[in-house]
């Protein structure tokens, strides 16, 4: 996802790199674009690669029966419904369910060890064909996955980094996530944007032990591009959502030299405006989001602080994780699955359809035509 494409380089630097300093006239802000892109031309390259959508979906190659789920029924888990990605990946899994003939069943983890248990037991009394943990950590709700598994229920964990403890097996399945992707690209974007100077604050979530991964591997981004970056995190949870306003202006206070915001996921970027605002901070303070969908993205258009943002292919999501499905039930090793990120800025947006029809197909990310392909595989057309 972080390969260069040279010959657009001077176009990418050139459009990403006109955002600058509101404090900027528009010849500064010339001077500075200019400078910066001859300084690092192989990181305007990479951002501008990554603002791009992919020629192609990188689908499995090996077929799999698409009747194993036939007149079944998938429970579906996500961590918290506060957050608009996992809506999207309900949608699409939904409709990728009802085109091998299952339903799904949808149970609202809500960030607690309590609720995910309570939804996993339901699955596994309801005789689930397979339950799916979305950004749920096994070991958040560990009796109830092994209760499930010791009941021959295939359990896919998605959007988190697989566990050493519980290594996948003939029925567990982990797909990996785009969280890391995401956390680099904005990096990318930061270390671009402000010229290896920048000083950053990022909301890192407390919720499992992938968001740390996410954030330590894009802070390996920033050491190799941003060597006079300073990055500093302000912890935050799904369970403790109200304090996060006040947690951001706290650390903003602390630090006044703080000009660049990351909000780790879109469920928490409200929040994280919200703080950047009873700092003051709005006019100097420019804000980044991970896990964006059209919600996010659309203050991109807006005149808002709201910078960039990175997303990953929710709806492309929802479809492998029917495709997992079908091969933990058919006996089948799962492949290494990559769910495409891409990064998205004030420039890059003008060019995106902003509409529920866009972000459903998965155009953002690549070809439509995904979703046929993978019904190919399934031997359905």
């Amino acid at each position: 996802m972080l390969s260069t494409r040279r010959s657009a380089a001077a176009l990418g630097a050139a459009a990403l790199l006109a955002l600058s300093l509101s404090a900027c006239t528009p010849a500064d802000s010339d001077a500075d674009n200019a400078s910066a892109s001859a300084a690092n031309p192989e990181l305007a390259a990479t951002v501008e690669k990554l603002t791009q959508p992919l020629e192609a979906y990188p689908l499995p190659t090996d077929a799999v029966d698409g009747n194993g789920l036939k007149g079944k029924t998938i429970y579906y888990v996500p961590i918290t419904l506060q957050s608009p990605q996992f809506a999207v990946t309900q949608k699409a899994l939904t409709a990728a369910a009802e085109a091998v003939g299952a339903s799904v069943q949808v149970c609202d983890g809500k960030g607690t060890p309590t609720d995910v248990a309570s939804c996993v037991d339901q699955g596994t009394k309801a005789g689930a064909a397979a339950i799916i943990g979305d950004a749920v950590p096994y070991g958040l709700a560990k009796n109830a996955f092994d209760a499930a598994l010791d009941a021959k229920i295939p359990v896919i964990i998605t959007n988190q980094i697989a566990s050493d403890d519980v290594p996948a097996d003939a029925t567990l399945g982990y797909i990996a996530a785009g969280g890391s992707g995401m956390q680099e690209a904005l990096a990318s974007w930061v270390s671009l944007n402000s010229g290896g100077k920048a000083n950053v604050l990022i909301n890192q979530s407390t919720d499992g032990p992938s968001p740390a991964q996410f954030v330590a591997d894009g802070k390996k981004v920033y050491a190799a591009d941003c060597a006079d970056c300073t990055i500093t995190v302000n912890e935050v949870s799904s369970a403790n959502f109200s304090m996060i306003p006040s947690s951001t202006s706290s650390a903003l206070l602390k630090d006044p030299n703080v000009n660049y915001v990351i909000s780790q996921f879109e469920q928490y970027l409200q929040a994280t405006t919200s703080g950047v605002q009873q700092a003051s901070k709005t006019d100097s303070v420019k804000v980044l989001t991970g896990s964006a969908q059209l919600s996010g993205l659309k203050q991109l258009t807006d005149s808002g602080s709201l910078e960039a943002a990175a997303a990953q292919a929710s709806a492309y999501q929802g479809w492998v994780d029917v495709d997992a499905a079908l091969r933990l039930i058919a006996g089948q090793e799962l492949p290494d699955y990559t769910i495409p990120v891409r990064l998205f800025d004030r420039d890059s947006i003008k060019d995106v359809t902003l509409t529920d029809e866009a972000e459903a197909s998965g155009e953002w990310f690549g070809p439509t035509t995904f979703t046929d392909d993978f019904q190919k595989l399934w031997g359905l057309k």
